[in-house]
């Protein structure tokens, strides 16, 4: 049986702190990081893999992930929460239980489908879909070019909402920042590469 007493997070409201940060980013290493060679769902070849869904997946990275993602969206107006699937699913899961615990239970979340389906409502969005005029945070789990997190955060705009920034775990550094940048979203990422590797 769980309780408080054997509770190991020993959780309150409040950002998570650096202790914290630099417990995931150790997680994240011995968890989900491989080098060697490797190619991505680009097709590009690269000398590392980051396997972010056995740290996402897993209780204590999900709530150390949670954690480090509230951090970065404390002090904003937030309605909603959601990004592309597949990575923003564990993400959503993760982050909505820990809002509502630090009061922050209006929040709604949703994930993106990138096209609608061909069933049922036929919709696009999985969830409560963002209404005209909300404030929409983007979450993703890994960025390369940012593709998937700027496509949904368009539609976003495109909808009414307002992208108040896009959140990931890991940015790889390789030409997402600046893709979100080209189009005015904010970005900021839990970790870069180079928390992990040495820069070259």
């Amino acid at each position: 049986m769980c309780n408080s007493e054997h509770n190991p997070f020993n959780y309150s409201p409040g950002a998570g702190g650096q202790e914290e940060r630099e417990r995931l980013r150790r997680f994240m290493w011995e968890h989900a990081f491989k080098v060697g060679e490797f190619r991505l769902a680009s097709g590009k070849k690269s000398s590392y893999y980051f396997n972010s869904k056995n740290v996402i997946l897993s209780a204590e990275g999900a709530y150390l992930v949670a954690r480090a993602m509230l951090d970065k969206i404390r002090d904003l107006e937030v309605d909603a929460i959601g990004g592309a699937a597949m990575g923003a699913v564990p993400l959503a899961g993760a982050l909505a239980p820990l809002c509502y615990l630090e009061g922050r239970g209006g929040i709604s979340f949703f994930v993106d489908r990138k096209k609608p389906k061909e069933h049922g409502d036929e919709q696009r969005v999985e969830g409560p879909a963002p209404e005209s005029g909300a404030q929409v945070v983007i979450v993703e789990d890994v960025v390369t070019t940012g593709g998937s997190a700027l496509d949904t955060a368009l539609y976003m705009r495109e909808q009414g909402c307002e992208v108040v920034k896009i959140v990931a775990l890991l940015d790889r550094c390789e030409g997402g920042e600046e893709a979100f940048q080209q189009e005015g979203f904010a970005f900021d990422p839990v970790f870069t590469v180079y928390d992990f590797l040495e820069k070259t």
